[in-house]
């Protein structure tokens, strides 16, 4: 109740900040209102046709590219609508972290949130090896699997039995190792008491090559660097330079033991309430919004590493995984005995 109180106040001090902001901007939106009317006349849907609401939430910054991302669905969605979708955007936390934000969307407190792939740690474990670093090769690797009988099975599961259809996915890069200290072999990674994600993948893998290990959710990750709670992390560039890690690190350790991504899910009952020109549109708009984000995600990687090492950040980079692959193995065998009985390390190999 309290958090459903808090979402609750968010949405509604956020809306009417918006409603201000628009009473300032309306020469503005006259303006660009003219320039797009003939492109988006065709697309206008019937009179009788709703007007919806969509509040979506994310943990992720406005500066990253899951944000723009979810910006541009938002876009795509008014000018097809004819300005009859309009979302409502709640990024930074503001809602509370990722496992609140996806309690939240399951029961309809919310419309529609930015993930990482927490989701599928908390409601479909078995799949959970989306979640888990050092199991894909690479980024193709990943995607293949993502798309294959595998992924459609833990999206229909996550439809059937938790309510959340999965809009789309989008590309975040890989994950690299922030810490203040360098990391030039194995034998470092002992050294480290390292922020993990809320999920017990994480911690066991990097338990396994000798790290300590606390799970800290997102929002508090700088301060627990600054406080010296942990002193390492890990994470894509977007979350690393977003979170201005940068200021509170020495050392970033390039590596490719783990590709992330962002899922886009929406709240199913929500979405089945829609007329069928609305399902298509959000599908149409989620799936052109995933692949902008994707690519705008590896044009700034670039830039954010640049931004790193004008802050003073030093470079370290993983270039032989057989050390770390050997380690975590037996990690990794139990992980599919025990909590993956949907494949094994064999089949994830194939594709």
């Amino acid at each position: 109740m309290k958090m459903k109180k808090l979402i609750g106040m968010v949405l509604t001090l956020s809306m009417l900040v918006a409603m201000l902001a628009g009473c300032t901007a309306s020469s503005t939106q006259e303006t660009s209102s003219q320039q797009s009317q003939s492109a988006s006349s065709e697309s206008v849907p019937p009179t009788e046709l709703p007007e919806i609401t969509i509040n979506a939430a994310t943990i992720f910054q406005e500066e990253t590219a899951i944000v723009q991302g979810v910006k541009k669905m938002a876009e795509i969605l008014k000018k097809k609508s004819g300005g009859k979708i309009t979302v409502n955007i709640f990024a930074g936390g503001t809602t509370g972290g990722e496992k609140e934000q996806a309690e939240a969307l399951k029961v309809g407190e919310i419309q529609m949130a930015a993930f990482g792939t927490l989701p599928i740690s908390i409601y479909v474990p078995a799949y959970s090896f989306f979640d888990s670093p050092f199991v894909f090769r690479d980024r193709d690797h990943f995607m293949n699997v993502w798309n294959s009988k595998l992924g459609d099975e833990m999206r229909e599961k996550m439809l059937a039995d938790h309510n959340l259809k999965t809009l789309g996915v989008m590309g975040r890069g890989y994950r690299h190792i922030t810490s203040n200290i360098p990391i030039n072999s194995i034998d470092d990674i002992a050294k480290l008491t390292i922020r993990t994600p809320e999920s017990a993948l994480f911690m066991e893998t990097f338990a396994a090559l000798g790290a300590t290990c606390v799970p800290i959710a997102l929002t508090e990750l700088f301060t627990s660097l600054q406080m010296g709670v942990v002193n390492a992390s890990e994470g894509p560039f977007d979350q690393l330079v977003s979170n201005k890690l940068y200021e509170v690190q020495d050392y970033i350790t390039l590596s490719k033991y783990y590709y992330s991504i962002s899922m886009w899910q929406m709240n199913a009952e929500f979405y089945d309430s829609l007329p069928a020109e609305y399902q298509t549109m959000i599908d149409e708009a989620a799936a052109e919004a995933t692949e902008y984000a994707t690519e705008l995600a590896a044009e700034m990687e670039t830039t954010l590493k640049k931004q790193c090492e004008d802050a003073g950040v030093q470079f370290c980079e993983m270039t032989d995984m057989t050390p770390y692959l050997e380690k975590v193995e037996p990690v990794m065998e139990k992980f599919f005995k025990e909590r993956w009985p949907v494949t094994t390390p064999d089949e994830i190999a194939e594709y």
